[in-house]
C-alpha cells in the first residue's frame, strides 16, 4: 500500500488559486473537546526518544472555552504526559496533512507548563514506578515497551463528556478515580488544574506530577512546590529564569510532596479510604509574576464534584445536516444499480468525512465513523433516499477505521482501542466513551493502522493491525508484539488474544455466517500481490518479519484462497457474505472489496481435502471512492459499501457511502470454480447462451507465478521458466456446456498448482422473452493449490 506524500484532497486545497493554507480541511475541522492520537513532544520527538510529553496512546484535552491550552493524558501509563498554554494542537501526520512520520504535537508557540517523560507509569504501585511491561522480542523489535499497564496496577476505563469538561475515568489498584483537567484563571493568572475524586478503597500510591529540566532547582514550601529553570543565553543575553508553581487544594491527610533524583515531582498519597477529593494547580511564568501566581492559588475554586459530570451533559452538535441521495440505474444488462447515500460533507463543524466503517441499527438507522475521528448517525435511508438526516454523535477518536453495532450499541475501532459509546441523557450524542478493550500495542509509526471490526456468531470481536511501514513503503520501523496481527477479543472485552500473524497492511476482515474468518493484504514487502486468506487460529499468513515466532523466521507462508492480479486489485478492502434473500442469486456467496480499484468482486471457493482455493470475478459496477467496508441492511436486504480516499486509490471522492441494489432482472454471474486433472468447471447463477458459451474461441487462459521475497511486490514470472518474466498461455482443448446451461467445462489436461491463473471469456447469458441476455463478467483471477480428481 503506497501512500502519496500529500493526499490529492490536500493538494487541491493547498494549490487552488485564492485558497489560504489555513483552509486545509484538517486545520479548519472542529475535532471536539479532545483528540486521541499518538503525540510527539514539543520538539517533534516520539516516545522512542524517551523525552518530554510524547505518548503512544494520548488524549489531548482541550482546555478553556476556545482551546487556550491542552493536557495530554497517556491512556497506557495513566500519566499526564504534559500540559501547555497558548493553543491546542498542531495537526500533523498521515491522517491530517499526509505526512509520513510526524504526529500531532503542541503548537509552535505553546508555553509548556509541565511534562513527564514516557518512561514509566503515572501512578505507582506502592512506591514502585518501574515500568512492568516487557520489551518486545524478535528481529526488528523496538527498545521500549508498549501496551497498557497490568490491570491490577492501573487501568484506563474511558471518559465522560459534559459540556466543555472531559472527565477521565480509571482505576489505581482497587480504587476508582475520576479526573478533570481544566484551565482556570485566578487573579489574572492561568493555571492548569487537575481535580481528582476517589471512589472505593485503595493502597497507598504516588502520583507523578512533573519532571523538571535537568539543572532546575526544586523547592517544597509547605503544600506548594516551586521550581526555578534557567533560560539559555540568546544573542549574548540571558533571560530571567522561568518559575513553576504547583499548588494544592483538599489534599488527603498524610499526603506529602517528594522530589526524586532532583527532578521528579511526586505526590505521595496515603491509602485511599474512598471519598478523597483534591486538586492540583500548575502555573509557569516569569520571575516578575511569581508572587502574583503564588497569591492567586488561594483564590482558585475548590475541587468540583465530578460525579454529576458523568450523567450526560448538554448537546454539542445541535445542527443536523439533511442530504438527498441519488438513485442509480442498472446498465449494460447487469441487473444491479449503484445508489449514492449523500454524506454530510458540508456541515457546520467542517468535519472531514472519510468513512472508515459503518453499520446499521435494528430500526434501519445507520452509523459511520471517519478517519478524522467522528461518528455520525443517519436516518431516512429508504427506497427513494429523498431526505437523509445526519447527526454528529461522537468526536475525537484515533483514526477510526472500523465500526460495529451490537444490540443497538456502537463500537468503534481506533488505533488505540475499541470504544463503546453510551448516550446517557437521550439527546442523540455520546456522553460516555468507554474503553471496551485497549490491549493492542501502538508504536509511533505512521503506517500501522488498525483495520475493520467484525463479530463472530458467538459475539467475539475481530480486527487486524498493520506493520509500521517505513516512508516509501519498504521495510519497517521498530516493531511491537502486535504489528501485523489479527486479533480476537471476547464478547465482554476482557480477553484479548493474537489470532494470527504475518500481515502487512490488512485493510479488511471478513466473517462468514458460520464463523470463518478471512483477511486480505496489500502488495508490498513480502507481499507479491493482494490475496484472500481463510484464517485458522495460529496461522502465520504471509510476512516473515511480522511472524512473531521469536528469532525463528518462517520459510513458508500459509496457503491462500487466492492471489489477486495487480491490475484487478492493488489495495484490498473488507469481505462480506451475502445473507439476504433480496439481493438476487448470490445468497451464501462471499464478496470482496477493492479499495485501490474502487471495485466489487464475487469470490469463488473450492475445498479440496483440507485446502481452500478459488478466485475472484470483478462485477461491472462503478463506485465513487476506495470502497473498503460493507454491510447488508436488514431493512431492505441490499448491500451497502463505503470508504475513503486517504492513500493510493483510483477513487474520486474523499469519502462515499453507496448502495448496491438488485433490480430484479435475471443475473448471470460466475458462482463456482472447480479444478480437476481433466480441466476446469465454472458454474453460473443463471442460464448461458449456448452459442457463445460453447465456442472455444471465446475463452483464453494464462498463468504465471510470483516471487515471495522481502522486495516490494513481485513481477510476473513464467511457470515454464521461473527465471523469466512473463506469462504462459494454457491450451484449451474443448469447451462443453452442461445440459442445464448453468456451467461450462474447459478441457485442460495436465493442470498443476499455480499461484496465478487468469481465465478470460466473452460469453452471454441466455436471451428470454423477458430478457435480451447480456455479457457475463469476463474474467476470473484464481489460484490452484491442489488439483482434484475428475
Amino acid at each position: 500500500m503506497k501512500i502519496p506524500r500529500l493526499p490529492l484532497a490536500l493538494a487541491l486545497w493547498s494549490c487552488s488559486a485564492g485558497l489560504l493554507l489555513a483552509q486545509r480541511p484538517f486545520e479548519v475541522m472542529d475535532y471536539g473537546r479532545f483528540l486521541s492520537a499518538t503525540f510527539h513532544n514539543a520538539q517533534g520527538k516520539s516516545t522512542f526518544d524517551q523525552k518530554g510529553s510524547a505518548a503512544n496512546k494520548g488524549i489531548a484535552i482541550k482546555l478553556g472555552k476556545d482551546g487556550d491550552g491542552a493536557m495530554v493524558f497517556d491512556t497506557e501509563l495513566l500519566r499526564m504526559a504534559g500540559g501547555w498554554a497558548g493553543g491546542y494542537v498542531k495537526y500533523m501526520g498521515v491522517a491530517f496533512d499526509g505526512g509520513h512520520g510526524p504526529n500531532p504535537k503542541p503548537p509552535e508557540k505553546a508555553q509548556i507548563v509541565f511534562e513527564t517523560n514516557p518512561t514509566g507509569p503515572g501512578w505507582s504501585q506502592g512506591d514502585d514506578f518501574k515500568d512492568p511491561r516487557p520489551l518486545p522480542t524478535g528481529p526488528g523489535a523496538a527498545k521500549i515497551p508498549f501496551g497498557p499497564l497490568p490491570k491490577t496496577w492501573a487501568k484506563y476505563k474511558g471518559l465522560y463528556l459534559h459540556g466543555d469538561n472531559v472527565v477521565l475515568a480509571y482505576t489505581v489498584g482497587t480504587a476508582a478515580v475520576l479526573e478533570l483537567p481544566s484551565l482556570e484563571v485566578a487573579a489574572e493568572q492561568n493555571f492548569l488544574t487537575r481535580t481528582f475524586q476517589v471512589f472505593d478503597k485503595g493502597a497507598a500510591t504516588r502520583l507523578l506530577v512533573a519532571e523538571v529540566p535537568e539543572g532546575a532547582l526544586v523547592e517544597v514550601k509547605g503544600d506548594t512546590v516551586v521550581t526555578t529553570e534557567e533560560q539559555p543565553i540568546k544573542n549574548g543575553v540571558k533571560d530571567a529564569p522561568l518559575r513553576m508553581v504547583i499548588g494544592t487544594s483538599g489534599l488527603p491527610k498524610g499526603a506529602a510532596w517528594e522530589i526524586v533524583a532532583s527532578r521528579r515531582v511526586e505526590l505521595k498519597l496515603p491509602a485511599f479510604a474512598g471519598g478523597e477529593h483534591f486538586k492540583l494547580a500548575l502555573w509557569k511564568g516569569g520571575e516578575a509574576d511569581l508572587s502574583n501566581a503564588t497569591a492567586a492559588l488561594a483564590k482558585l475554586a475548590k475541587p468540583l464534584d465530578l460525579k454529576p459530570l458523568t450523567k450526560g451533559g448538554p448537546a454539542h452538535w445541535t445542527e443536523e445536516v439533511t442530504t438527498t441521495g441519488k438513485l442509480g440505474e442498472a446498465t449494460g444488462g447487469f441487473p444491479y444499480a449503484v445508489d449514492t447515500i449523500t454524506l454530510p460533507t458540508e456541515n457546520p463543524y467542517k468535519s472531514w468525512i472519510r468513512v472508515g466503517g459503518f453499520d446499521f441499527f435494528a430500526d434501519g438507522r445507520i452509523a459511520f465513523c471517519t478517519w478524522s475521528g467522528d461518528v455520525w448517525v443517519g436516518k431516512g435511508i429508504d427506497e427513494k433516499l429523498e431526505k437523509i438526516t445526519w447527526h454528529r454523535y461522537a468526536t475525537g477518536l484515533f483514526q477510526a477505521l472500523g465500526l460495529k453495532i451490537v444490540d443497538d450499541q456502537i463500537y468503534v475501532l481506533g488505533r488505540d482501542q475499541i470504544t463503546r459509546f453510551s448516550d446517557l441523557n437521550g439527546d442523540g450524542e455520546a456522553d460516555a466513551y468507554e474503553n471496551f478493550n485497549n490491549d493492542v500495542q501502538v508504536t509511533p509509526g505512521f503506517h500501522e493502522f488498525a483495520f475493520d471490526l467484525q463479530t463472530d456468531p458467538q459475539g467475539n470481536f475481530y480486527f487486524a493491525k498493520g506493520g509500521p511501514v517505513n516512508p516509501g513503503g519498504r521495510g519497517w520501523g521498530p516493531l511491537s508484539e502486535h504489528n501485523g496481527c489479527l486479533f480476537k477479543i471476547s464478547k465482554d472485552g476482557e480477553k484479548f488474544e493474537v489470532y494470527a500473524t504475518g500481515l502487512r497492511a490488512p485493510n479488511g476482515v471478513g466473517m462468514s455466517p458460520t464463523g470463518q474468518v478471512s483477511v486480505g493484504d496489500n502488495q508490498g514487502t513480502w507481499v507479491p500481490v493482494d490475496y484472500i486468506h481463510f484464517v485458522k487460529q495460529g496461522d502465520f499468513i504471509e510476512v516473515p518479519d511480522l511472524a512473531h515466532r521469536g528469532d525463528a523466521v518462517p520459510e513458508k507462508y500459509s496457503e491462500h484462497l487466492c492471489w489477486i492480479p495487480y491490475d484487478m486489485d492493488n489495495s484490498c478492502g473488507s469481505h462480506v457474505w451475502v445473507t439476504s434473500d433480496k439481493f438476487g442469486p448470490l445468497k451464501g456467496e462471499m464478496l470482496y472489496l477493492s479499495y485501490g480499484k474502487s471495485s466489487l468482486f464475487t469470490v469463488l471457493k473450492e475445498k479440496v481435502g483440507n485446502s481452500m482455493q478459488g478466485g475472484v470475478v470483478k462485477l461491472p459496477l462503478k463506485f465513487d471512492t476506495g470502497i473498503m467496508r460493507a454491510r447488508f441492511n436488514a431493512q431492505d436486504g441490499q448491500l451497502y459499501v463505503a470508504g475513503l480516499r486517504g492513500w493510493q486509490t483510483n477513487g474520486a471522492k474523499d469519502g462515499a457511502l453507496q448502495r448496491v441494489r438488485y433490480t430484479g432482472r435475471p443475473a448471470t454471474i460466475q458462482n463456482s470454480l472447480r479444478v480437476t486433472d481433466k480441466g476446469i468447471h465454472i458454474g453460473f447463477t443463471n442460464n448461458l447462451e449456448t452459442a457463445s458459451a460453447s465456442d472455444p474461441g471465446n475463452y483464453s487462459i494464462q498463468q504465471y507465478t510470483y516471487k515471495w521475497s522481502k522486495e516490494y511486490g513481485s513481477p510476473e514470472f513464467k511457470v515454464s521458466d521461473p527465471t523469466q518474466k512473463g506469462r504462459d498461455t494454457v491450451e484449451i482443448k474443448s469447451v462443453t456446456v452442461s445440459p442445464d446451461k448453468k456451467s461450462v467445462f474447459l478441457e485442460v489436461p495436465g493442470l498443476q498448482p499455480v499461484m496465478q491463473m487468469r481465465i478470460k471469456m466473452k460469453i452471454n447469458s441466455e436471451p428470454t422473452t423477458d430478457d435480451p441476455g447480456a455479457p457475463v463478467p469476463g474474467e476470473i483471477g484464481n489460484t490452484i493449490n491442489v488439483v482434484g480428481k475428475e
